[in-house]
């Protein structure tokens, strides 16, 4: 399926308005929104929906997902509104996320 112009346009103006044209710019957009610490914690996607933990103080965590757009061209970010109930440094966080989604325990939600 091809795009539509007023899909391409639509999609130049926005990464020329974030500057985030691809799945690896997800550190560049979460700074953007506020958010000084990026961590990743799931990439595994090819297509680059992938999910990290985000933090302005580095102690209060959120979870952060990307999702390609296809069959359109770019990505959408999103940060959850509910911190993650663990606080501390992004290693203890990103330890305890893992269990929590090994268990099925839905998070930042």
């Amino acid at each position: 399926m091809t795009q539509t112009l007023d899909q391409l346009v639509e999609r130049q103006i926005c990464e020329q308005a974030t500057g985030c044209h691809g799945a690896g710019d997800f550190r560049r957009w979460a700074a953007q929104q506020g958010y000084q610490f990026c961590e990743v914690f799931d990439w595994t996607s090819s297509a680059g929906d992938w999910s990290f933990i985000v933090s302005k103080d580095g102690e209060t965590w959120y979870l952060m997902f990307q999702e390609n757009n296809y069959p359109r061209g770019g990505f959408t970010r999103n940060i959850s509104d509910v911190p993650i109930d663990l606080q501390g440094p992004a290693e203890a966080v990103l330890e305890y996320v893992a269990e929590l989604c090994e268990l099925g325990i839905p998070v930042g939600v």
